[in-house]
């Protein structure tokens, strides 16, 4: 109900005292409330009618009436509906003037309509407004539960919310961070999310998730005649609903995905026969191309946590996330017809350029086999390190092949490859070992070597010269770098 809905009632016989615009006359009534004190606040509200016959307001003082109606207009008040033929057989005019100076609706009421008749009529068509209300909002809430019991997924649902206020919603965490929305292609920034969180239930529901999450569902731009609040409270609980079960779905046999991270690294002490039953014991399928996503964690990051377990409950069927260490693992089977190819990653980085495009995101996959997966997941948390922002892992990696092929005689060979070199720092300062480990980062580059460490290049060649002497190989040709190479890695891993 708003204040031109009572204006256009002819039982009432209503008239308007102020120059009010149609955007103020269309302001929403919530309740109706008597008062003939001079400052009413304290038992007033948001977008209250206030019905008054000025009984204890005999006021000549123009800036008496004014301060009146800025306490009215300091908790926003409606309108007031003034009765004439009591107290007042006409409004006073300091009270038009000071209604006119706070655009703030000044409505008449005869004599002849008591007032009685304007609380039982706002009273009557605010309940009739509140139980449509209500009925729409569970027909809503069942018509996405029952989307929810056919398996839909959540943005399925928001598209239905979306639908529903004929505007964009979005779900967005204590942060301020937007985890899910519909329409997909909708924008969200930081100023959005103060707006609406400045209009209050107006524009966001909170979601009842019971754990120690917290999130709100958040509209824009809805064109519906009912209360946000009141038309979305109970799809809320659905919504919350499915937040949950992403959740539990994805951090499901959360033992055994450990399990499986330990197993990774360890080539010598797990046969691929144990790892591949690991794997079957976290729901994965070991005949089931697998994708592997490896993402930094930390502080603030907690919402890319949220959204990639989304993401990827919207486009594979089988899903399991482990967060350990400051790094999220993420495994994903089974795409959806409508999601990622399994021959390609290009459709998920492109979803991680655009969501995280700050974010270190490695991808890994399809890894067709459990020999494949165990490789996979070793060289995505091996260049995780390193990256900047999302990118796609090479289809081989030289720490993951050295790693799982080399035997206790590789290991044994390299430590007295790089004897000399230990021996040798242990008893200088030219730290030799880590000079030969930032020259073959460097690609062999003398001129880049030489700046990350800082020194002169003649410096870095007479270094070089030294290395060669003690490893009894040339640091100039393929073969013995690509030697050092293998056998720093081997003693890394």
């Amino acid at each position: 109900m708003i204040i031109a809905d009572l204006l256009s009632e002819d039982t009432l016989q209503l008239r308007l005292h102020t120059p009010s615009s149609s955007e103020r006359l269309a302001r929403e009534i919530s309740w109706c409330a008597p008062a003939e004190t001079i400052d009413p606040t304290p038992f007033l509200s948001r977008n209250v009618l206030l019905l008054t016959n000025g009984i204890g307001l005999n006021i000549e003082d123009d800036r008496t009436w004014s301060a009146y109606v800025e306490r009215l207009v300091s908790v926003q008040v409606a309108a007031v509906a003034f009765g004439t033929g009591f107290a007042h057989h006409l409004i006073p005019p300091g009270l038009v003037r000071a209604a006119a100076d706070h655009d703030l609706p000044l409505l008449e009421i005869p004599r002849s309509v008591p007032f009685l008749q304007v609380h039982r009529h706002v009273t009557n068509v605010l309940q009739s407004e509140r139980f449509t209300a209500i009925t729409r909002s569970w027909e809503l809430a069942q018509a996405c539960a029952g989307l929810a019991s056919s398996g839909a997924r959540l943005s399925v649902i928001l598209d239905a919310v979306a639908a529903a206020v004929r505007g964009e919603v979005a779900i967005a965490d204590a942060v301020g961070t937007v985890i899910a929305r519909s329409p997909e292609r909708s924008a969200w920034s930081q100023e959005d999310l103060e707006v609406a969180a400045s209009a209050g239930m107006d524009a966001t529901v909170p979601l009842p998730m019971g754990t120690g999450d917290s999130f709100q569902l958040v509209v824009r731009g809805a064109e519906v005649e009912h209360p946000i609040s009141t038309l979305l409270a109970p799809v809320a609980s659905i919504i919350a609903v499915q937040l949950q079960t992403a959740l539990l779905t994805t951090t499901s046999k959360q033992s055994e995905l450990v399990t499986l991270l330990d197993q990774v690294a360890d080539w010598s002490g797990v046969a691929l026969e144990q790892f591949a039953e690991t794997v079957r014991s976290t729901g994965l399928l070991n005949d089931e191309a697998t994708v592997v996503i490896a993402a930094r964690t930390g502080h603030g990051t907690l919402s890319d946590a949220w959204k990639t377990r989304l993401m990827l409950q919207s486009a594979f069927d089988v899903v399991r996330v482990q967060v350990r260490g400051g790094t999220l693992f993420a495994f994903a089977q089974q795409p959806h017809a409508t999601g990622p190819q399994t021959n390609t990653l290009e459709p998920l980085l492109s979803w991680f350029m655009k969501e995280m495009p700050d974010q270190a995101v490695v991808l890994k996959g399809p890894c067709a086999s459990s020999d494949e997966l165990r490789l996979g997941v070793y060289q995505a948390q091996d260049l995780l390190a390193a990256a900047k922002g999302p990118t796609i892992a090479p289809e081989l990696g030289i720490s993951a092949l050295i790693a799982s092929t080399a035997t206790h005689g590789a290991r044994a060979g390299a430590r007295r490859l790089l004897a000399p070199v230990v021996a040798y720092d242990a008893t200088h300062s030219l730290a030799l070992l880590d000079t030969l480990e930032c020259f073959l980062a460097h690609d062999a580059q003398p001129s880049r070597a030489a700046a990350s460490l800082y020194i002169h290049r003649n410096t870095l060649s007479q270094r070089i010269g030294k290395l060669e002497g003690l490893l009894k190989l040339s640091l100039s040709t393929l073969e013995g770098q690509a030697t050092c190479l293998m056998a720093l890695r081997i003693l890394k891993n």
